[in-house]
């Protein structure tokens, strides 16, 4: 069975104490994540990074300061994930650059996750979550996922929010709503 990771948006921006709408629960969930990505790739797993992606003139700067914007320092994915891959394992990393909450909406990751009725790629048996949000792009992927009857966990210590209240309430309707497994 096909098993993949998805690492959402573990960015400078949102992470890194300097990042624009960084948070300490962002960087306090860093060492659960790298323990994930590091056993999904010794257990010849895949692991997709999504990055939030933007240019100046985005949407989504009315709602929110402007963040990782496209060849910045706070796109990049940070040092402490980025510093696991290397050329070995090259072939089981896929990077989803997205500009919406969905990792889904105008990228490859249907594609890729073998999911499209034109993929080439086997579909995927079972995805896990970790990163930020977990009440926008955490959960709005996590939806896309259950939408496709995708067997899909989310580790609660491996997902942060700036909005605790907010946090909480995704995890109880990704479980309740969504059918997804929250551990």
């Amino acid at each position: 069975m096909r098993r993949v990771l998805i690492v959402v948006d573990m960015q400078n921006d949102f992470v890194a104490e300097e990042g624009v709408l960084a948070s300490q629960a962002a960087r306090a969930i860093v060492p659960f994540i790298q323990e994930k990505v590091q056993q999904a790739l010794k257990a010849g797993d895949e692991v997709v990074f999504t990055l939030d992606t933007h240019l100046e003139d985005d949407a989504e700067f009315n709602k929110f300061e402007p963040h990782c914007m496209r060849g910045s320092w706070g796109q990049q994915l940070i040092p402490a994930l980025q510093n696991l891959l290397d050329e070995e394992v090259s072939d089981r990393v896929h990077y989803v650059e997205k500009n919406r909450y969905s990792a889904f909406f105008r990228t490859d990751l249907e594609d890729y996750l073998g999911l499209a009725a034109t993929s080439q790629r086997k579909a995927v048996g079972e995805v896990e979550i970790v990163g930020v949000c977990t009440n926008i792009c955490c959960y709005f992927t996590a939806e896309e996922l259950a939408n496709r009857d995708v067997s899909t966990r989310v580790y609660e210590q491996g997902v942060a929010s700036f909005d605790q209240e907010a946090h909480a309430f995704a995890l109880e309707q990704m479980r309740s709503v969504l059918g997804i497994e929250v551990l």
